[in-house]
């Protein structure tokens, strides 16, 4: 950033409640969102900055801390501080509505739809989702879901047909899978476990992300549950990991109740 033109449009105002670091962590964010910092960009350095505001070491630390867990600023050791690369993070406390996050965000959700089909599940996928003996038919569908038109998850899901019958005919490259389920099947969505592995992305994977392969990404494995404690989804979901990261929120153990799990997952594109 250039010195003269942050001295020229940032100062502190008075009457703010917010404290001195959330107010210079704003206005960085806003100035990485308006284009003026730009990925790779270095930031001033934080001596700099003390001497610049009459502020202390300490409060420009808890800025640039802030922005490095947001993942808008990334250190290196020796160099300094710099506009990290846009990422996705995801909160894995929850499940997620791709779509609804995607435009809570103020990023264009789309989805590319690959495959639509029923068929019937092999063995892997029969015990995934516990299908009865008599219902071995499968609505599969694969996606790749894409923010602002740039790939960020390719998708496989499973969902046992005979809770969902005629499913296949809905366009899912325009519709949300998990409101067609909740609002046309009356299914009550309730719970999920999920697993997340390391992995290196091969090449047909890599193709559909816009990637090179054998790049580190990530595979999300997800088991999907009614309130009545069927299983109503299994989905796997590969994603490059310089597009991801989770985010764990971790609370004391008590012995209050739990409620129950919303069936979403929040997405934040930083």
């Amino acid at each position: 950033m250039d010195i003269d033109y942050f001295k020229e449009t940032f100062q502190f105002s008075p009457e703010s409640d917010s404290p001195l670091y959330e107010q210079l962590a704003s206005y960085i964010k806003i100035q990485i969102q308006a284009g003026v910092l730009k990925p790779g960009d270095q930031m001033i350095t934080e001596t700099n900055l003390c001497k610049i505001l009459n502020i202390s070491r300490t409060t420009v630390r808890q800025c640039m801390d802030r922005l490095v867990d947001e993942g808008l600023l990334v250190r290196y050791r020796g160099r300094g501080s710099f506009i990290a690369d846009p990422k996705m993070k995801r909160n894995i406390n929850y499940l997620y509505n791709f779509t609804e996050n995607m435009r809570e965000l103020g990023a264009v959700p789309t989805s590319v739809v690959l495959k639509s089909e029923v068929v019937e599940a092999d063995q892997f996928i029969r015990d995934q989702l516990k299908l009865p003996p008599t219902q071995t038919k499968v609505f599969k569908l694969y996606r790749l879901r894409c923010a602002n038109h740039e790939p960020i998850l390719f998708e496989k899901a499973f969902i046992p047909y005979y809770l969902c019958e005629r499913i296949e005919f809905f366009d899912f490259s325009s519709v949300s899978l998990y409101n067609v389920l909740s609002e046309r099947y009356a299914l009550n969505l309730y719970r999920a476990t999920e697993t997340i592995e390391a992995i290196i992305i091969n090449k047909d994977e890599a193709e559909l992300l816009k990637c090179t392969s054998k790049v580190p990404g990530y595979k999300i494995q997800r088991i999907s549950y009614l309130d009545s404690g069927f299983v109503f989804e299994f989905t796997t979901s590969i994603t490059r990991a310089d597009k991801c990261v989770f985010q764990l929120e971790l609370y004391r153990n008590t012995s209050a109740s739990k409620s129950p799990i919303d069936i979403r997952r929040q997405v934040t594109l930083s």
